[in-house]
């Protein structure tokens, strides 16, 4: 597509070239997967990297149930900075102690804390965190076999988008100063 313009016999052309659209994922059976949907995997892949940690070590602070309070206690037992650091620091723009990936994940394990049944707990853990397969979930699941887990996984990931819907999403959560 171009667009060609003549100005005192003079031709001017402009070519558009069209940029290709990345083609939607898809699931295992083929199916596409729905914007809501590829939203809701990209949650559960952060909260995944914040549960396990920066570089998927379990001793890194983002590992600990409260990685804020160990940060909070750093920051409150270092050394201060000299006089010349602190006035520099008044005047220079504050920036976040955590990221908003780091904020989001703290988000999807408070919601998924709230989840009453330990069975979808068990099962978004195992399936998210952990990374374990459908099929190999029900080694984990109290009184479920067979095609049952995947309606166990369904309700819990059901659940727990409605407790995400809830609560907002992590720049919501900043902007309002909620703890």
């Amino acid at each position: 597509m171009g667009v060609e313009i003549l100005v005192d016999g003079l031709r001017f052309a402009e070519v558009e070239e069209a940029t290709p659209v990345a083609p939607r994922p898809r699931t295992a059976t083929g199916e596409r997967v729905s914007p809501r949907r590829e939203a809701f995997l990209a949650r559960m892949d952060n909260w995944r990297k914040v549960a396990k940690g920066a570089g998927g070590a379990a001793d890194s602070s983002a590992a600990y149930c409260a990685g804020w309070a160990k940060l909070y206690v750093k920051l409150r037992t270092s050394e201060a900075p000299p006089a010349e650091d602190q006035a520099d620091a008044k005047i220079r723009p504050l920036s976040p102690l955590v990221s908003v990936d780091v904020l989001d994940g703290w988000l999807v394990e408070s919601a998924w804390r709230t989840l009453g049944d330990s069975n979808a707990r068990e099962a978004l853990k195992r399936l998210y965190i952990q990374g374990w397969p459908v099929r190999e979930l029900r080694k984990f699941l109290k009184g479920v076999r067979g095609p049952h887990v995947q309606l166990v996984v369904a309700k819990a990931e059901r659940d727990l988008q409605e407790v995400l819907d809830l609560i907002g999403s992590a720049q919501q959560a900043r902007a309002s100063g909620c703890k």
